[in-house]
């Protein structure tokens, strides 16, 4: 079984997979911390790279949205 890791860009690709069609993701850094299997500090850490990249932002207590959004269909 490979190992996933709690870096910027596996949780951007995790968010990415389980956004809906408006690009929304309802999750926080407890949904992170089970899906890597980290803690919760690492993870509200690589959610706050992500916000600070401006990939994501913010909406609410436990939803995201993600900001560089393109159609799924696009290229």
């Amino acid at each position: 079984m490979r190992k996933k890791y709690c870096d910027e860009e596996s949780v951007f690709a995790h968010i990415w997979d389980n956004a809906d069609a408006d690009g929304l993701w309802t999750g926080d850094a407890s949904t992170v911390a089970a899906a890597f299997h980290v803690g919760e500090d690492e993870s509200h850490a690589a959610l706050s790279d992500l916000c600070d990249s401006h990939l994501i932002e913010r909406v609410g207590t436990t939803t995201y949205i993600i900001t560089r959004w393109r159609e799924r269909d696009e290229a």
